[in-house]
């Protein structure tokens, strides 16, 4: 596959002498930069820090014509980082989730010798021994070797909270919904069943979703409420957190949506609605019938509201 190189860089790499390292960008969610090199010090470049320390063992930047990525991950000591402000109980609460990265060959010497060699997002991260982490990049080029599209559903395919104008946007500003609040009890469950008989959760749904705010568990990541108590404001996940949650942490808690049209139609969204309810479909005891089958879907012969 051919690359637009820049001409000086080209030119140095070209020559008997090489000043080249390599540079990897980290970026999370909330917008937060980190960055770290495989250079033996800490390097300025494109108006920030990239630190060393590690040694970064990259082993993601080999493709071929075919798109095909013949590794995909990096380790680096989490030393690297904390100066910045990534701490070892961040990652592993899963600030990194969702998060993206660029990956950089540039000449320490003249840092205008540049080029990006890749990007993406950020996979699966691994910490062994409290010290080093592992993370899995994923490629903007394997996107090419996917195969995507839609499929059939009943239930909707659209990322609620997201933006309508895409495949999977949904249209619904879910951020206005957050409502704030601070674990004021924890249950023999201490990863998954906490409590605050201040939220005032509805009636109508049990689907929530809850992110953490501060204390161990903080991060962008979401988990998904299983059951919940309007009477004691207990809320049990279902998913456990990564760490023990502790009485005065903070969190966020906000309606989610169950996927069906009835749903979607409290929300006022239903023109975006990324389902198929209205399909004909049969049970498998109809199917060995012919002509059992019933048109609708989710309600058996529900008509389209005007």
């Amino acid at each position: 596959m051919t690359r637009r190189i820049n001409p000086s860089l080209l030119e140095h790499m070209n020559g008997s002498v090489l000043t080249i390292c390599e540079l990897l960008r980290l970026r999370l969610e909330d917008g937060r930069l980190f960055g770290v090199t495989s250079l033996d010090r800490d390097l300025f470049f494109d108006n920030m820090w990239w630190r060393s320390y590690t040694g970064m063992d990259s082993s993601v930047i080999a493709t071929d014509t075919n798109l095909s990525v013949d590794n995909s991950e990096v380790s680096m000591l989490l030393r690297a980082m904390v100066q910045d402000g990534l701490t070892l109980d961040q990652v592993q609460s899963g600030v990194l989730d969702n998060g993206t990265y660029q990956f950089f060959i540039i000449n320490y010497e003249d840092t205008d010798q540049s080029h990006m060699l890749d990007a993406g997002d950020i996979g699966e991260v691994k910490v062994a021994n409290e010290h080093s982490v592992t993370v899995e990049l994923l490629s903007h080029a394997v996107r090419l070797r996917n195969s995507s599209g839609g499929v059939d559903s009943i239930r909707c395919r659209a990322v609620f909270g997201t933006y309508a104008n895409s495949q999977k946007g949904c249209g619904v500003n879910a951020d206005v919904m957050w409502v704030d609040g601070v674990v004021t009890g924890v249950g023999d469950e201490k990863r998954r069943v906490f409590a605050d008989s201040s939220i005032p959760l509805g009636t109508e749904s049990n689907t929530y979703r809850v992110r953490f705010t501060s204390g161990r568990n903080k991060s962008p990541r979401l988990y998904q409420v299983e059951a919940y108590s309007l009477v004691s404001g207990t809320i049990a996940l279902i998913e456990p957190a990564r760490f023990d949650i502790e009485n005065g942490d903070t969190f966020q808690i906000r309606p989610d949506c169950n996927k069906l049209p009835d749903d979607c139609k409290k929300y006022t969204n239903f023109i975006n609605y990324k389902g198929d309810p209205y399909i004909p479909v049969a049970d498998g005891l109809e199917g060995l019938t012919p002509n059992a089958q019933l048109a609708g879907g989710v309600t058996g012969g529900a008509e389209i509201e005007d």
